[in-house]
């Protein structure tokens, strides 16, 4: 759920927030970065370890204190520490779109235990059919490319220049 989270975390920091000053380049690499280290960890590399779930450290509130943490006692005030705030807020943000909060076994990890709740058997053979099978998915996917979509044409991003601008310096023109 690529636009879900991409969209959604834009839109709600940019909402919560109203800093035009954030590089939205990190702030989209935390809003997709649990599923990046959760997706191959536990189905791929370790599922035996991680119950084949898709959803393991990355997804748990544990991780994104401690990365948040990090930023706090590695980084100064200012520019560096504005970049990797938002890594870290954009992750906790897609924990708030993926309602972790509903499996606590995983988002308080390891509160309840050291094991993560069982994921579901041959995860990447059946990805098309769950999200096909599962319509609030679909409308979470284009309400979140619907926003990305209002942003490109709101900030004239078809302008190669602004365009240019967003990838060098992660912030959309105003």
């Amino acid at each position: 759920m690529i636009f879900w989270h991409v969209g959604g975390t834009i839109a709600i920091f940019r909402y919560v927030f109203r800093d035009p000053k954030v590089d939205l380049r990190f702030l989209v690499l935390g809003a997709i970065l649990p599923d990046l280290i959760d997706k191959p960890l536990g189905t791929l590399l370790f599922p035996s370890a991680f119950n084949q779930s898709s959803q393991v450290i990355g997804h748990t509130l544990l991780f994104s204190m401690l990365l948040m943490s990090v930023v706090l006692l590695a980084t100064r005030r200012g520019r560096v520490r504005r970049r990797w705030m938002a890594l870290a807020i954009g992750s906790l943000i897609h924990l708030l779109l993926d309602a972790m909060w509903t499996v606590q076994e995983t988002f308080l990890w390891p509160a309840f235990g050291w094991e993560f709740p069982p994921g579901i058997p041959e995860y990447w053979s059946g990805l098309l059919e769950r999200l096909l099978a599962n319509p609030w998915r679909i409308v979470q996917e284009v309400v979140g490319l619907g926003y990305l979509i209002y942003l490109y044409r709101r900030y004239r991003l078809g302008d190669p220049e602004r365009r240019s601008e967003l990838l060098h310096t992660g912030r959309i023109a105003a």
